[in-house]
């Protein structure tokens, strides 16, 4: 098998359930794709200013966030930034205010907002996936560019009310799950695939010789798209059905067992 590309999820997939990794063994891994010319990509829903700080050496790694928005070579230099477009963002937002079940994070290239009227539970947990992050009362009060919107509720109705928006919206954003039990309100031409086409373009490398590893409905076209692809032993339905193979868990660190396997090591 010809590797020339790793791409790897994190909630759900390379982390914990206490969102964590054996760093020890990621290094030992990203060293070994290093001497071999192998580019390692961190593809998530997640904010790329948070992920770089979860790595010892971020410059080491490109990071593709917001579910695709946000592509960043390494050394931290910018390749692509993709946001909603101000009239989508002001119609999604006065959609939103209707619903006060539903608590938000808008996420954007520099930070986030996150409504003040959401539990601490949330607030908690949106603190170790974003920098930057503003408290609001209202989502009205954004003043910079958004990428995307993450949704939860309290009574597990995300995924309902979020197809509802979308189609408000005229599908100008549409619904994915993410590792958090929650939804993602993205652009329907961004996701992780795409976003990973901008590195594949620049670094002159195919998908094909591509391995990705994920678990939520927002990995299914990365993991359509790879040469050779891997859904975590507890993926979501979507996920398995869109890879080609299993791995082990996270809890098992899953994706350094099969690399370590792939690589010899």
């Amino acid at each position: 098998m010809t590797i020339t590309s790793i791409a790897i999820d994190l909630d759900g997939t390379l982390f914990t359930q206490e969102r964590d990794y054996d760093r020890a063994r990621f290094a030992r891994m990203l060293e070994a794709c290093e001497q071999r010319d192998i580019r390692v990509v961190i593809a998530s829903g997640r904010q790329h200013l948070s992920m770089r700080t979860m790595f010892d050496e971020p410059d080491r790694l490109a990071f593709v966030g917001d579910n695709g928005s946000m592509v960043i070579d390494r050394d931290n230099e910018p390749v692509h930034a993709a946001v909603l477009d101000d009239d989508v963002v002001r119609r999604a937002v006065e959609l939103l205010d209707q619903h006060p079940e539903m608590f938000t994070v808008a996420s954007g290239p520099e930070g986030g907002w996150i409504q003040l009227a959401a539990p601490q539970l949330m607030h908690d947990i949106m603190d170790t996936a974003y920098v930057n992050l503003a408290r609001v009362e209202s989502l009205r009060e954004i003043d910079g560019p958004v990428s995307k919107f993450a949704l939860v509720t309290h009574d597990g109705q995300a995924e309902r009310l979020a197809a509802e928006l979308s189609q408000a919206l005229d599908g100008a954003v549409v619904p994915v799950t993410t590792g958090h039990r929650g939804i993602d309100l993205i652009d329907p031409r961004r996701h992780k695939a795409d976003g990973l086409g901008y590195l594949m373009r620049r670094w002159d490398r195919r998908f094909e010789d591509m391995v990705a590893f994920g678990d939520s409905g927002n990995d299914v076209e990365m993991l359509r798209a790879a040469g050779t692809s891997y859904a975590m032993a507890e993926a979501q339905k979507v996920a398995v059905e869109a890879a080609d193979r299993r791995a082990p868990s996270g809890a098992e660190s899953g994706v350094m067992v099969v690399m370590e396997e792939l690589l010899g090591l």
